[in-house]
């Protein structure tokens, strides 16, 4: 009951009667680890560090209190419960203090998840409990697009290693080896942008179909990005009612590698969430032009129709004042994307015509790391 951190439940009361003993806990809404993994096919390697990251924190936490540390010892998937973009960590059935060099329990924790000093009755201490951190960063890695590091498999291994005496010896210690390698990785891909502006030409140009699929396209290269409508409709809404399979959990929407937040209507504005590349879907509404001017990237949608070309192009002129502005022919319509460019006198990609949205193939998310990248930029 005294425990106070965002990544533990509260625990309100404790009351009993002649039969039984209450517990009042606070609610955790959200899905549990192992859950939401077999849910996804991939999870991006952007949500591995963050999920890692307040592990750590959760067990550094436990492992100073005063004047006597917690040995949580049954960290596993399950027990992990992903709330919107905080960790709980529950079911602290087996959980103790750790009074002394070492603690003697009976035979608990789980396979694969227990330290081998525990599943083997012997002495255990917090370094048991990063055994077990070791291990879910292990099941994390298994499922991560792009692949996890190599200097990130050697953490597991140094984490869950079998002898005590070799692991990290503390949960910091875990967090500032991933901290180094994710900075290391930020480096590598330091060129990607973190705001997009997609805007049509006309209704019909592909705006939102295109939207959607550099959401799921950065998405599954490891890039956590969110999909916001902008032009006053709501657009997951309607797309839910067809798609059963677009659910909304907390706020967001989510199917296959996309990601989006919807509109609730006037009054009501969310907070993107922070840590994201947010991709704005203006359709084919006018957007402010100061709007565009603060996105790392413009992405406008020229429609390749015979009789949308002048407007199409008219627009293009205006937007090219830009640096930032890339030209993209939805449809796969090569012939209007040669006109375009002999109009623009830009670059004008040719996006490949599919009528699915959310599924992202080579040849999409090849397209969609050509047009993210900052101009004039890093």
């Amino acid at each position: 009951m005294n425990l106070n951190h965002p990544g533990i439940p509260l625990i309100y009361d404790i009351d009993e009667d002649a039969d039984y003993i209450y517990m009042i806990e606070e609610y955790i809404q959200g899905e549990s680890l192992d859950t939401f993994v077999s849910h996804q096919n991939t999870i991006s390697l952007d949500l591995v560090y963050k999920i890692s990251l307040q592990l750590c924190d959760i067990l550094d936490y436990l492992h100073h209190l005063t004047p006597y540390p917690i040995l949580y010892q049954d960290l596993k998937p399950e027990h992990i419960i992903l709330c919107g973009n905080q960790v709980k960590l529950i079911d602290f059935g087996i959980a103790s203090f750790f009074t002394g060099p070492g603690n003697h329990f009976q035979k608990y924790g789980t396979d694969g998840f227990a330290a081998p000093e525990a599943l083997a009755g012997l002495p255990v201490g917090p370094s048991a409990d990063i055994y077990g951190l070791g291990r879910v960063l292990e099941f994390l890695a298994a499922s991560a697009e792009p692949a996890c590091p190599d200097r990130f498999s050697r953490i597991i291994a140094r984490a869950s290693c079998d002898d005590p005496s070799l692991r990290y010896g503390t949960a910091a210690d875990v967090k500032a080896a991933l901290l180094d390698v994710q900075h290391q990785s930020g480096r590598a891909s330091s060129h990607l942008i973190r705001s997009i502006a997609v805007i049509g030409s006309s209704p019909g140009a592909g705006a939102t179909h295109l939207a959607v699929t550099v959401t799921g396209g950065l998405n599954k290269k490891g890039i956590s990005s969110l999909y916001m409508p902008c032009d006053g409709t709501d657009t997951l809404g309607a797309a839910a009612q067809i798609n059963r399979s677009l659910k909304e959990q907390d706020g967001v929407f989510y199917y296959g590698h996309f990601k989006g937040m919807p509109v609730y209507g006037n009054g009501i504005t969310l907070p993107a969430p922070s840590g994201h590349c947010i991709i704005k879907d203006y359709g084919s509404r006018p957007a402010p032009f100061a709007e565009l001017e603060s996105s790392d990237v413009v992405i406008c949608v020229l429609n390749g129709a015979d009789w949308a070309i002048p407007d199409a192009v008219s627009l293009g002129k205006q937007l090219a004042l830009l640096p930032q502005t890339v030209f993209v022919c939805s449809h796969g319509n090569r012939k209007a994307a040669r006109i375009f460019a002999r109009h623009l006198g830009r670059r004008v990609f040719c996006f490949p015509a599919d009528p699915d949205p959310y599924r992202i193939t080579g040849e999409k998310l090849r397209l969609i790391l050509a047009i993210t990248q900052k101009k004039g930029g890093d």
